[in-house]
């Protein structure tokens, strides 16, 4: 595995903007609801089995482990008949074995007692012992229990198993030591599991615990009871119901709404803290929740003789049924649908609350299907899409059915409304088939009003959105064929269409760390936690198609601002890297839109610092106005950034470093970018020194011979600039133009360094060249007898070429300079002396001006410095070279970025011939081209062209030191590009670019 994961992902803490009261976020902790297929799972699985519809069931077998006749039913328990099996100890010690009993069956017989529901829950029997901490053993790790075997979810022939846990352990032992805290018993109460189905789409096996520790008074006996009844509409099979919530928006809860508040609901509502609020008869069924069983168990012709005493539910109730659509016709899913009738009493207009129903769209449709992100299987090696059928006709249906009328009504004109659910209502008090992340609905809301209807009406109302977001599909890529990241490293995308994830491919070096994100944007294009719940996926170019992703976020919205999914990955070697977005769901809808994006830091320019610190350039993509610079660890003052460039000042150090690490971070979103490799103070670790030209053999003592290094990178060919070299005689003595030994050069834009090296002595003498890194390379030579004057340069100059050129003698007596002596300067033909006397200086060397040239290829011109009144002499040789073969190099100016109300530092270049002596006279042309500057090219669609504000041309001849300056095109203060290109001879060309950004 090429990439590796960088840093820890944790989950940005939920926000909502529903006012529900905050002691109860945890009303449901024990009333929930898990599934083992086949298995005894008492834990771990509640956050992965998928709510389906509010007034209606909590499962609908799937296109996996269920059999394919059962796809898209609802699971419930095969005829209606549940049978339960008590525990044989007290539950607690007011509160017997028999009085508990009565409690259950009390609980048991409100549901069995709906007229119109084919259910019939009584006790079976006993299980073979008093369940209790003594018999139950906690598995660790949060990983359930093991009860005894009468009570597991493979004892099917006991389907149902009450434990009366009088002191709490067999709670504790399953959901964690504190679990059953009897200061918590509003939520603490009963925990309930259904933890075994069949693949015929049959609950037959579940589990209810009822908390000891909660029956200790009578209030609280009353809870248990409230609780108890709850416990068995999950058994049955009911999912959660949001009704009647808009009353809680503003804390204003009404009689007539506390009274039609199911039983069902996610939230409890027996009472608040202050006993204010009570829901009435909160053992008494609501309309919503008769509705519910109806639904799941209804009688009828076929079934109707095993339910003689029971009433045909179709008959004697309504449905109302239809499908919400995006504007393209997809279905529209997690939609709550509320039907209220209007009272007649008040002018028909009022929606009396008391006889409320909901539904949920697209209940039926799976909402757990695989993705390429997750992969086929879930945290416990279930195949996703278990629950729901992929029938995509259900994708937006819904189902009101075995409504009643109202009481004491014949019939009834409804208000059928569509409204989102609570995004607080997930996991395991989770409604509708979103229980993981709540989606907030598309378009306006919409009301009409049917009827009046009578018992045994069934019609269908469908909703279309028609200010929905479109299902314009983004150009996104496919997993064989991933498209770009952009110019910038930021693009739009959609998830459009069921199972759709969106593939995207950059090319990354080694040793870089990324982040990609990932913001779910609501329909004004801000970040939300209420549309897509986006996954990221990262792979190296090299893994299969079809494979899982190296890397993976488990969890969408881990990132610092709402609605923002994020992951880091490191890469080892230079690679092409693909990234998928999928949701969390496997989902996909016409405004599952998402803002993409890819922090990336490729390169940073220079690549090596003096150890002054200075001006650097970060390329990459995906920077932000206000990202932060790191270098080694301490802050870069950042000057300017562009979506792909950065430029920061980076600090001084005290010492050669080595390389560091260079980390962007955006302030806002926490996400990073970091080069690991490719900046030093000084050398780098794998940079390498060689010697160019130096001393050899037996030198003349006290002239001075230069030795110049080059300095290159790991791949033995790129030159390394700012690079300290230090020279020092390690054997013998000798002189160095630096005065002290040991001394420094720092190399030039060609990775170049030069000392003057004279030898002292006669014996053998070494001077090393050494890197910061350990790398050197040494020149060894011995000293002769001195002359009395020397040449200390020579000049390269292009054949047809003439320029000025200073050579400079040194006077030596017995190796020790001499300041005060006359020279005489003569030239030959080509070397013209414009002065012919001089006196040395301090440092015994004199000079004088020469025009030298023009020569023709392969001759040599001569320049002679004598001693005035003697004969011994130096001569000076201009070498004609040729210029065809010349080559560029930078030396400073190149890769600026800067602001528009910056002025660009001149360019300066170097021309070399071809064994790399500077060339003097070598003609070089310079073209400028400045357009507007530009962001980076879109993803999709043709890449404008910048506007082309003027051009320029010049030209310039090197001077003796082969180096030639060139001026920047003015921008005037305009944010502007300005390309430039500079040629020589038949083969030299240097190309760069100066920007000047807003």
């Amino acid at each position: 595995m090429e990439l590796q994961r960088a840093g820890k992902l944790c989950r940005a803490a939920a926000t909502g903007a529903w006012a529900m009261r905050s002691n109860k976020s945890r009303s449901c902790k024990h009333l929930q609801v898990r599934v083992a297929i086949g298995i005894l799972l008492l834990a771990g699985i509640a956050g992965l089995v998928r709510s389906a519809e509010a007034s209606g069931p909590h499962w609908v077998a799937g296109v996996n482990y269920f059999n394919p006749a059962a796809k898209g039913a609802p699971v419930v328990w095969a005829g209606g008949k549940v049978s339960y099996y008590l525990d044989q100890g007290a539950l607690s010690g007011s509160v017997s074995n028999s009085q508990a009993a009565s409690m259950v069956a009390a609980a048991a017989s409100v549901w069995s007692s709906v007229p119109t529901a084919a259910v019939a829950i009584t006790q079976g029997g006993s299980l073979g012992e008093d369940v209790s901490g003594s018999n139950v053993t906690a598995n660790g790790n949060n990983n359930g229990a093991t009860l005894p075997t009468d009570a597991q979810s493979s004892t099917t022939s006991k389907p149902v198993a009450v434990v009366f846990d009088a002191d709490g352990s067999v709670i504790n032992a399953i959901e964690g030591a504190g679990s059953s805290d009897a200061s918590s018993c509003t939520t603490d109460g009963v925990y309930t599991t259904v933890d075994n189905f069949s693949a015929t789409g049959n609950i037959v096996h579940a589990l209810i615990v009822v908390n000891g520790l909660c029956a200790t008074s009578s209030a609280l006996d009353g809870l248990l009871q409230y609780q108890l009844v709850r416990a068995f509409g999950r058994v049955l099979g009911l999912d959660w119901s949001q009704v009647n919530e808009a009353m809680w928006l503003n804390n204003s809860p009404t009689t007539d709404g506390l009274t039609g508040w199911p039983v069902m609901h996610p939230m409890e509502r027996l009472c608040s803290d202050s006993s204010t609020n009570c829901l009435p008869n909160p053992t008494t069924l609501r309309t919503d929740d008769i509705a519910g069983l109806n639904q799941l168990y209804p009688v009828t012709t076929a079934n109707s003789s095993s339910w003689s005493s029971k009433t045909l539910t179709a008959p004697a109730t309504i449905t109302v049924q239809g499908v919400i659509s995006f504007r393209n016709g997809q279905g529209m899913q997690g939609v709550n649908v509320v039907l209220t009738p209007l009272d007649a009493t008040a002018n028909g207009n009022t929606p009396d609350l008391r006889y409320t129903v909901s539904a949920v769209s697209g209940a039926y449709f799976r909402a757990d299907a695989a993705n390429v992100v997750a992969g086929p299987v879930d945290a416990q090696g279930n195949l996703y899409g278990r629950f729901g059928t992929d029938d995509a006709t259900k994708e937006g249906y819904f189902i009101l059915s075995g409504v009643p009328l109202p009481a004491g009504s014949t019939s009834a004109t409804y208000q059928l409304s569509i409204e989102p659910i609570n995004p607080l209502y997930t996991g395991v008090q989770g409604v509708g088939p979103y229980a993981a992340n709540q989606v907030t609905p598309s378009g306006t809301l919409q009301t009409v009003t049917l009827g009046p209807l009578s018992a045994g009406a069934n019609i269908s109302q469908n909703f279309t959105m028609s200010d929905s977001a479109d299902g314009t599909q983004t150009d996104d890529g496919l997993e064989a064929s991933p498209n770009g990241t952009g110019g910038n490293g930021e693009w739009l995308a959609k998830l459009v269409g069921y199972g759709h994830a969106g593939w995207f491919q950059f090319h990354a070096r080694a040793n870089r760390i990324f982040t990609v994100e990932a913001s779910s944007l609501d329909a004004s294009g801000l970040g939300t936690e209420g549309k897509a719940a986006v996954l990221i996926g990262v792979w190296d170019g090299v893994d299969a198609l079809g494979s899982l992703p190296a890397l993976a976020s488990t969890v969408p919205f881990n990132g610092a601002q709402v609605g923002l999914s994020t992951l880091s990955a490191q890469t080892e070697v230079d690679e092409e890297v693909r990234i998928a977005y999928a949701d969390l769901r496997g989902d996909g809808r016409p405004d599952y839109s998402y803002r993409a994006r890819l922090l990336y830091a490729d390169s940073v320019f220079p690549a090596r610092l003096p150890l002054a610190g200075g001006s650097i350039v970060i390329h990459g993509q995906g920077f932000r106005p206000g990202a932060s610079v790191l270098v080694n660890g301490a802050a870069a003052a950042v000057t300017s950034v562009t979506p792909t460039e950065i430029t920061a000042a980076a600090p001084a150090v005290s010492a050669p470093t080595g390389t560091v690490l260079v980390t962007v971070q955006d302030p806002q979103t926490l996400g990073t970018a970091q080069i690991l490799d490719g900046l030093s103070y000084d050398a780098q670790g794998t940079d390498a020194v060689r010697l160019v030209a130096g001393p050899s053999g037996s030198l003349s003592e006290g002239v001075p011979v230069a030795m110049t290094v080059q300095v290159v990178a790991a791949d033995g060919k790129t030159p390394a600039a700012n690079v300290t070299v230090t020279y020092a005689v390690t054997a013998g003595s000798a002189g160095l133009s630096c005065a002290v030994n040991p001394c420094t050069a720092t190399t030039n834009g060609n990775g170049m360094a030069t000392v003057m090296v004279s030898a002292a002595t006669s014996s053998a003498t070494q001077v090393t060249a050494s890197l910061a890194n350990g790398a050197s390379v040494i020149a060894e030579f011995d000293g002769g007898t001195p002359p009395s004057i020397a040449a200390t340069n020579t000049l390269y100059l292009a054949i047809g070429s003439q320029i000025s050129w200073t050579p400079v003698a040194i006077i030596l007596n017995n190796g020790k300079t001499v300041q005060g002596t006359a020279v005489q300067w003569s030239g030959s033909a080509g070397a013209q002396v414009v002065t012919a006397a001089s006196t040395s200086n301090a440092a015994g060397l004199a000079s004088t001006t020469v025009t030298a040239g023009p020569l023709a290829a392969g001759s040599t011109a001569n320049v002679y410095a004598c001693e005035a009144g003697s004969s011994p002499c130096a001569t000076f040789t201009i070498n004609a070279d040729h210029a065809e073969l010349a080559a560029l190099v930078p030396v400073s100016g190149v890769g600026q970025s800067l602001a528009a109300a910056g002025i660009a530092m001149p360019v300066t270049v170097e021309v070399i011939d071809g064994v790399g002596h500077p060339l003097a006279g070598a003609m070089v042309n310079f073209y400028q081209q400045m357009t507007a500057w530009e962001p980076p090219c879109p993803m999709q669609g043709r890449c404008p062209a910048a506007p082309l504000l003027g051009t320029a041309s010049s030209t310039a001849v090197s001077d003796a030191n082969g180096l030639v300056t060139l001026a920047p095109m003015a921008n005037n203060g305009q944010a502007v590009t300005i390309s430039m290109l500079a040629t020589t001879g038949q083969q030299g060309t240097l190309q760069w670019s100066i920007t000047q950004h807003p």
